[in-house]
């Protein structure tokens, strides 16, 4: 009788927790909410890795510009129902020779991601907020690089 009650009892926990697993995994109306947001976050972790004071200076300017675009797809997300607990791995082994170059590449992907057809009208003013952002992040990133590459190449 037990096995019978506790069977019957899982078959109803799994039936009522199947809609909302569902739920998480439908993309929505904009899917590219979370991979933009992944983007971002993994273009933040490289950004605050050491670097002389001038160069350091831009890099935590343009993390600020995508922690703000981050919270611009947050609100425009919620609005599609996407789950923001998801904390996808970032992958943390990119080369730092080519730091820079991964940053502007994650900036332009999370900004491409953003520009796909969106059907929520009250979602796109924060898109477009993001936009600003990421673009305001991708000048201070060309700051950094500039700086870095002078004072290199000054022996500073």
């Amino acid at each position: 009788m037990k096995l019978r009650t506790l069977t019957v009892t899982l078959i109803g926990l799994i039936a009522a927790l199947a809609p909302s697993a569902m739920k998480a995994d439908t993309p929505g109306r904009h899917p590219a909410y979370l991979h933009a947001r992944t983007d971002l976050r993994t273009a933040q972790f490289f950004m605050r890795v050491h670097e002389e004071p001038n160069v350091t200076r831009n890099l935590d300017k343009a993390a600020q510009e995508v922690e703000a675009a981050i919270g611009e797809i947050d609100r425009a997300a919620v609005l599609d129902r996407k789950d923001l607990m998801d904390h996808p791995r970032i992958d943390t082994h990119m080369d730092r020779r080519h730091r820079f170059e991964n940053i502007v590449a994650l900036l332009r992907s999370a900004r491409a991601d953003l520009a796909r057809e969106e059907d929520n009208g009250r979602a796109r003013g924060w898109r477009d907020d993001a936009y600003r952002h990421i673009d305001a992040a991708l000048e201070h990133v060309h700051r950094a690089a500039v700086d870095l590459h002078w004072d290199r190449e000054l022996g500073f």
